[in-house]
Formats: C-alpha cells, sequence, structure tokens
C-alpha cells in the first residue's frame, strides 16, 4: 500500500513538472513538453500494476488535469494526452525563443507580438490586394472611356470645317472613315490572335504597363500632333490592336495578384469599369463638346486629350501596385525553388516530382491552348461566348429601337441605353463574387436561369416586332434592363475563370483571347446586318431579334453543359 503511494506521489510530482514546462514562455535546446509526457508516461505504465483501481473516475466527474485554461488559452496535459504524447503541441522557435501553440481564441501575452507581426503582414497585404483592385478596374475603365472617344466626335472628324484634311480622292470623308473602322475591327481581331501568347509571356501586369503608356502617347498624337487623316488613321488603328489585350492582360494580372477565390471578384470588378468607362465617358465627352463647342476650332482635340490624361491614372497604380506584387511573386518562386532543392536533394521521387512539375510549368502557353482545344468543356465555352457577344452588342442599337420602333424621344432613348447598362452594372457587382463561391450544380443552375431570362426578354421584343403583342416604352425599358441584367455574369465570369484555371499564369491571357475571336467575328456580321436595315418598319427588326435569342438559347445550353463538365 506504501509503495502504491510512493508510485503515485512520484507519478504527480512529474505531471506538475510537464505542466509548468507547458506554461513557461521559453525553452532552452527546443526541449518540448511532449518530452515529459514520453517520462511520464514510462513512469505510469511501471506503477499501474499498482494503482489502477485508484485511477477509475466517476463518469460525472471531470478530471481536474483535463481541461484548458482560459485564462492564459494553453492546453494543459490531461490523461488522453499521457497515453498519446504525439498529440501533445510542441513549442515554436521564433527568434531564439519557445512560443506555445495557441489552444483557443485567447493568447497568452507571449504572442502578443506575433499576433501583431501577423496583424502588420496583413494589412500590407490587403493594402497590395486593394491597390490592384483599384489599377486593374480603373485600367479598364480608361480604356473603354477612351473607345467611347471616336464615336463621340465621328461627325465633327468628318466635318469640313472642324474637322480631319482628307486626301483628294473620289470618295466621301464618311466613306474613308467607314474603311477606317473596317480596319480597326481587323485590327482587334488580329490584336486577339497575336498578343495572348505575349502577354503570357510578359505577364499581365507589365503587360498592360506597356499598353497604358503606348495609349498615353498615340491618344497624345492624335489630340496635339496631328491634321492629317492618314496619321489619325495610323494612330487609331493600333489604339484599337492595343485595345484588343487589355481584357486578357487584366484577366492574366489577376491570376499574379489574387488568391484563386478572388477571382471571380475581381472579373466581376473589370466588368464594372468596363460600364462605367462607357456611362461616364459618353457623359462627360457631350459635355465637353457642348461646352467648347463655339470656342474652339477642333474641340474634338479635347476629348482625345482627356482620354489620354485619364490613362496615366492606371498608369501610375501599375507601376506602384504592380512592383509590390511581381515582388511578393519573385520571392514566393524563390522560396518554392529552395523547398523543391530540399526535397530533392531528400529524396528520389521528390526529385522525379519536382522536375515533373518544372517541365510541366515550362509549357509554352500555344501548348497548353492546344491540349485545352482537345477537351469538349473548351469549345462550350467558346461557343457561348461567341454568342454572348452578339447577344451583349445590342446595346449599340437600343436608342435607334426605342426611337424609331416605340417612338421615345431622343433623351428617352439614351436613357434606356443607360437603364441597360445599369442591368449590367448590378449584376456584375452584386453577383460575381457569390457565383464563383458556388458548387457546380448551382453555377449550372444560375447559368440556366440567368441566360433563360436573357431569351424571355429577346422573345418579348421579338413579339412586340411581329405583332404578338404590344408593349409601350416603359415596358420596353424594363425589358432591356433584364437583357443587360441577365447576361452579365454569364458573359464575364465563367468563361474568364476557365482560362484562369486551365491556363494559369502560363497560358490565361491565349485563351482568353482565343475565346474573343469568333465572337468578334460574327459580332462584325451582326452589327453590319442590324446598321443596314429600316429601322423605322417593325418587321424589319424580326431577323436580328431572332438571331438574339437563338444567340441566348444556344449559350444556355452550351454554358451549362459546360459548368457540369467541368473538373
Amino acid at each position: 500500500m506504501n509503495e502504491s503511494i510512493q508510485h503515485r506521489l512520484q507519478r504527480r510530482k512529474l505531471l506538475l513538472a510537464a505542466l509548468a514546462l507547458s506554461d513557461s514562455s521559453s525553452f532552452c535546446h527546443g526541449f518540448c513538453p511532449a518530452d515529459a509526457a514520453m517520462m511520464i508516461s514510462s513512469s505510469a505504465v511501471s506503477s499501474s500494476q499498482f494503482d489502477r483501481p485508484h485511477q477509475q473516475l466517476n463518469e460525472h466527474q471531470e478530471s481536474p488535469l483535463r481541461h484548458k485554461s482560459k485564462r492564459r488559452g494553453r492546453i494543459v496535459l490531461g490523461r488522453e494526452n499521457l497515453s498519446n504524447p504525439s498529440k501533445i503541441p510542441c513549442q515554436h522557435i521564433r527568434g531564439g525563443a519557445l512560443r506555445p501553440l495557441r489552444a483557443s481564441s485567447s493568447s497568452s501575452p507571449a504572442d502578443d507580438s506575433l499576433l501583431d507581426d501577423n496583424h502588420n503582414i496583413s494589412n500590407a497585404e490587403k493594402w497590395r490586394q486593394r491597390g490592384m483592385t483599384a489599377a486593374l478596374a480603373s485600367t479598364y475603365f480608361a480604356v473603354m472611356g477612351a473607345k467611347c472617344a471616336l464615336p463621340a466626335v465621328l461627325p465633327l472628324l468628318t466635318s469640313p470645317n472642324k474637322g480631319l484634311s482628307f486626301p483628294m480622292s473620289s470618295s466621301s470623308p464618311q466613306s474613308s472613315m467607314a474603311k477606317l473602322l473596317g480596319l480597326s475591327t481587323i485590327a482587334v481581331a488580329m490584336g486577339k490572335v497575336l498578343l495572348g501568347p505575349v502577354i503570357d509571356a510578359l505577364g499581365g501586369i507589365r503587360a498592360l504597363q506597356i499598353a497604358m503608356a503606348a495609349l498615353v502617347g498615340l491618344l497624345t498624337t492624335i489630340s496635339l500632333g496631328t491634321q492629317s487623316f492618314n496619321m489619325f488613321a495610323i494612330c487609331w488603328i493600333f489604339v484599337d490592336f492595343i485595345f484588343s489585350s487589355c481584357w486578357a492582360g487584366c484577366i492574366n494580372a489577376i491570376h499574379q495578384s489574387f488568391p484563386n477565390e478572388q477571382w471571380g471578384k475581381q472579373i466581376g470588378m473589370l466588368a464594372v469599369g468596363a460600364r462605367t468607362g462607357n456611362a461616364f465617358a459618353f457623359a462627360i465627352f457631350a459635355s465637353v463638346l457642348y461646352a467648347l463647342e463655339t470656342k474652339m476650332k477642333q474641340p474634338w482635340r479635347v476629348v482625345f486629350g482627356a482620354s489620354a490624361l485619364v490613362q496615366i491614372i492606371p498608369l501610375s497604380l501599375l507601376t506602384y501596385f504592380g512592383r509590390i506584387t511581381l515582388r511578393k511573386g519573385n520571392e514566393e518562386a524563390h522560396e518554392a525553388e529552395d523547398a523543391k532543392s530540399t526535397a530533392a536533394s531528400t529524396s528520389d521521387s521528390g526529385d522525379t516530382k519536382s522536375n515533373n512539375h518544372s517541365k510541366s510549368y515550362r509549357k509554352s502557353s500555344l501548348a497548353i491552348l492546344a491540349k485545352e482545344t482537345k477537351t469538349l468543356e473548351f469549345w462550350l465555352h467558346l461557343v457561348s461566348r461567341s454568342c454572348l457577344m452578339v447577344f451583349a452588342s445590342f446595346l449599340l442599337f437600343v436608342p435607334m429601337l426605342m426611337n424609331q420602333v416605340y417612338q421615345a424621344s431622343s433623351g428617352f432613348a439614351s436613357q434606356t441605353g443607360s437603364i441597360y447598362a445599369l442591368g449590367c452594372l448590378l449584376a456584375v457587382s452584386g453577383g460575381s463574387q457569390k457565383y464563383s463561391k458556388l458548387p457546380k450544380n448551382k453555377q449550372a443552375l444560375a447559368n440556366g436561369l440567368l441566360l433563360g431570362l436573357a431569351t424571355l426578354s429577346s422573345l418579348a421584343q421579338l413579339a412586340h416586332v411581329s405583332g404578338i403583342w404590344t408593349m409601350t416604352a416603359t415596358i420596353s425599358a424594363l425589358s432591356l434592363f433584364l437583357w443587360g441584367f441577365a447576361f452579365s455574369i454569364p458573359f464575364y465570369i465563367p468563361p474568364s475563370l476557365y482560362a484562369l484555371s486551365k491556363g494559369g499564369k502560363v497560358s490565361s491571357a491565349t485563351i482568353a483571347d482565343v475565346f474573343d475571336i469568333g465572337g468578334f467575328g460574327l459580332l462584325a456580321l451582326f452589327n453590319g446586318y442590324v446598321a443596314s436595315i429600316d429601322h423605322s418598319i417593325l418587321s424589319s427588326w424580326i431577323p436580328t431579334f431572332q438571331i438574339t435569342s437563338a444567340c441566348s438559347l444556344v449559350s444556355l445550353i452550351s454554358l451549362v453543359l459546360a459548368v457540369l463538365i467541368q473538373k
């Protein structure tokens, strides 16, 4: 009996020693509570034959050794940990001192400096991410605003008194400008074909920096240095060529700058920037031209000059926050390489995996694109994006539809275009991040519901021009609001997420550009057809809405299938 009591006293002393060690703020030589637990465990085993009857506890009585200290947040050793010392949390060595792992929401004073350090790092990362969000959104805001400069001043450019100097030929200024618009469309298509691999090689951030700097130079040249139509045409063709790279550049920059759970939100911010840039540009350019119409001979130069100045804002943000992001990426790459080198020196299998990963990472963007073109998912996304590009482009004809078909005033017709754009803004600003967090089956359901609503909006317009039913101008405006709201998320988010996930850093821009090539081809045909019809005759609009309804329906089927089969 005395021997049993002696063993129990010895075991209790060891337990108290272990508790003191676990509560200490620092240790020497990397001593861990698990070491103490090993000694306790061996002692407990040697004495178990004497005191096993005395170890039984009432099932409703809590062991005094099995609890967490609420004051200090440490884990106190209990019987279950003594039986398995590997479960006892060891302490981390930081700067020569050991810090205990936190076991609850509260922390010991020894952890305060560590929490402060993590908080500072977190704030710096938040600052970088917010800066890159502003840089990319302002990039597309500025670029899309500059794209509105030409249509805003087109009548002035062909004016005999205030416009450009056209070459002496049989063609009129209007026909020369029409040829320019055709060539600029070809330039956009060529940019989509050629610039994707270049963007992937440079990285989205550097590519956008170069693009913004080039746009500043070209728009400044148009504003200050040219009177000749030929010089203007060359500059504008290059503007459109550079413009074609901006969406793909932003997609690649998102991959460089943000974790994948934020991709959907950032793509939505790009779409918001684009639509806001369109709306602000038309409003501001109209005000500038109205204010300077009688004060300047060529007020259109101010429009291009303002467009050049706006590009400086995203260029500055991309330069500052892009440098921080690229430095962070380089540091992470070096750490990854060091980890691979360490693994390679300790494991033959690890060396094989590292080599395979390096070979995979060095694949060219075109090789990854070729691999993706062999999958059904790629073609389903391409078909959906191409059809929705035609569906989205109807924005150009909304004022004409309201004015000619519904006999609305010019002011209400323009406001309807803004209502259409408002639907787009609400969808992408409020739904892009939520969409990206949905599971696969719910993403497919969301796309089906949205594109079903888009199809109904188009069919409503088709029914009106066919004489099946009659809508007022107000109901038509509501229908067009739903049109813009319904197509935006399926148009922007799923194909861009696919390009980011499948292309990654190496080929995301190339895949994003390829998705747009087919769409621009269909777009050129569709816009040319709609521009050629007699807009005052209701029946002439029937093929237009048949095309848009078919595009929406085809996109619904292909996109839902693409989301369901994605891996």
